[in-house]
């Protein structure tokens, strides 16, 4: 039988905590001091991106999502996770892009698609002691003529596709 962190019950592979608990930095070391293979996500949802320079996340709510093992997460695990968020459903346009640790919103964007996305994610955790991820979760409405996003009149987030290659911090 696998030895779940105290909270969790054998069906539930994370825990979600709120962002109104305090001391997150310190809630975090603790979490993981003596779990390596442990990571949180601080998902942003909810919201949309503003344009740029200086995007912002605007309008959305951060739910944090721990006990996320490091070899075992996959994109898969994100559509699961986010009707745990209070939605009813998944959306066909559902974009996930997560945040590099030492990176801003106009320059530190990554897609979250697939396994060699999650392999760059997951290749943080750890490094100069990050145990926590920031990930925004969009639903994205493109004009077809435009480009920019229905819902909040932005361009869709700009995300090089050799970004994992030459925009790794560390």
């Amino acid at each position: 039988m696998t030895n779940f962190p105290d909270g969790l019950y054998p069906r539930a592979r994370f825990q979600l905590r709120s962002v109104n608990e305090p001391g997150q930095a310190e809630v975090v070391e603790e979490l993981y001091a003596d779990r390596p293979e442990y990571f949180s996500l601080k998902v942003y949802h909810g919201g949309y991106f503003t344009g740029m320079p200086g995007r912002a996340y605007d309008y959305g709510s951060i739910t944090f999502v721990d006990f996320l093992k490091v070899h075992e997460f996959n994109v898969s695990e994100m559509y699961l996770i986010y009707p745990e968020f209070g939605y009813g459903f998944i959306p066909m346009n559902l974009r996930f892009y997560f945040k590099h640790p030492v990176g801003d919103l106009d320059t530190g964007l990554f897609p979250l698609r697939n396994s060699e996305d999650v392999t760059l994610l997951t290749s943080y955790i750890g490094v100069n002691g990050v145990r926590e991820i920031e990930l925004y979760v969009v639903t994205e409405e493109l004009n077809e003529d435009t480009g920019k996003d229905v819902k909040s009149g932005t361009w869709r987030p700009h995300v090089r596709e050799d970004a994992p290659v030459c925009r790794r911090l560390f």
